[in-house]
């Protein structure tokens, strides 16, 4: 197995961790054939993986957060390269959802005996996604903590109680495999995968391999009723809320007031009024922990 490591060396809360030597001395303890590089730019991995390409390298790990997984991630999808992620960042949403383990030596051991899976993947409007595309409350929480110079779960929740506080509903019309239905929302979320990161479950049962997405919509949030969706967040419960609603399909298409905000991933984009999201069912090729079995 010939094995290439891009870098993110300004990712998340272990930045200042010697990534690159753990890697390297973990990769001569299991006997990986391996090349590493430092890759701050996103502008560079087309290149870089059509290199890795030609060059005969069939794992490319993802070294980073889940920023870094999104952006190497959808160069490979639909190509003969299996993509490994070894996570560094602040909340390793895709990582967690495949059971990788935090600590990044046990994560490359866990991964050791090449164990590859084919995973559904997401697109919205054309642009491709592995997680969750999350609008209203959910993009103004991504942007505000994606300017944040302050990394981590505290950090998270305080911008996202700041944002609540100044949020109103909107509107929405949702057409999910043909039916239509109009609803005011706090949070519209099309999951793939189960969580944002740091186990905030918006989709608990949501599956990369059964070829649907998991719509999500949060309506009519309180002061007093925030706190108890919020345990519900992290605690797995959120779809038996009387305020969430759950559906499945294959093919939806939000309308909205206009053009505005919106994350893939976590990372925050600009998105149109019309916004069309479909799956790509078994299009990414992954590498998990041989003992992984649901994901």
């Amino acid at each position: 197995m010939k094995v290439l490591f891009l870098v993110n060396p300004r990712s998340g809360v272990r930045r200042r961790d010697d990534i690159s030597t753990l890697i390297g001395d973990s990769c001569r303890e299991l006997a990986t054939d391996h090349n590493l590089q430092h890759c701050e730019r996103k502008e560079d991995l087309d290149e870089i993986i059509a290199n890795a390409e030609r060059e005969g390298f069939e794992i490319i790990y993802a070294v980073g957060g889940d920023g870094t997984v999104h952006e190497i991630a959808k160069r490979l999808i639909g190509r003969n390269l299996t993509l490994g992620i070894l996570a560094t960042g602040s909340g390793n949403g895709f990582a967690r959802h495949l059971g990788l383990p935090a600590e990044p030596r046990d994560s490359l051991a866990a991964c050791h005996s090449g164990a590859t899976i084919t995973v559904d993947t997401a697109e919205v409007n054309g642009q491709p996604f592995l997680g969750v595309l999350g609008l209203g409350l959910d993009a103004v929480i991504a942007a505000r903590f994606a300017s944040s110079e302050i990394r981590g779960m505290r950090t998270y929740l305080a911008e996202g109680l700041r944002a609540f506080r100044a949020f109103a509903p909107e509107s929405y019309e949702i057409t999910l495999d043909g039916q239509v239905s109009h609803r005011s929302a706090y949070v519209v979320a099309v999951a793939n995968s189960s969580q944002y990161g740091n186990n905030a479950r918006i989709a608990p049962f949501a599956s990369l391999q059964d070829g649907l997405l998991n719509l999500v919509t949060v309506a009519d949030v309180s002061i007093f009723s925030a706190p108890m969706l919020l345990v519900r967040l992290f605690n797995g419960t959120l779809n038996k809320s009387s305020r969430v609603s759950v559906s499945e399909g294959r093919e939806i298409v939000i309308r909205r007031a206009g053009p505005g905000p919106a994350h893939l991933d976590g990372e925050p984009v600009d998105l149109p009024a019309e916004l069309h999201v479909r799956v790509r069912p078994r299009s990414l090729k992954v590498l998990v922990p041989s003992a992984a079995t649901r994901v």
